[in-house]
């Protein structure tokens, strides 16, 4: 049988073992998300006019040409129409 000495110490070796692959396990984690931003980070620096890429549609030129606007630019053009015609019953009837 084994002193509860030399138990302790194997126990111990197995804690320290986890905790070592865990921190191994941690930092390459940590390292391939760095390298994973700092390519993002080169991308948008690479490029002639380094921006974001507009994802809303009031900033979107390509989905302006397509005649997709924002609803509130819609919602603010048929609030006007009816303030100038009274007969008008909104954006059901075109003008």
């Amino acid at each position: 049988m084994l002193s509860l000495e030399l138990r302790l110490t194997i126990i111990r070796q197995k804690k320290t073992g986890f905790v070592q692959m865990f921190l191994n396990i941690l930092m390459i984690s940590f390292i391939l998300l760095c390298l994973a931003v700092a390519g993002m980070v080169l991308g948008i620096l690479a490029k002639k006019k380094g921006r974001f890429p507009a994802y809303r549609v009031g900033h979107n030129r390509n989905m302006h040409k397509m005649g997709i606007n924002c609803v509130k630019d819609e919602e603010i053009r048929c609030h006007n129409r009816k303030l100038q015609k009274k007969d008008c019953e909104g954006c059901q009837q075109p003008s």
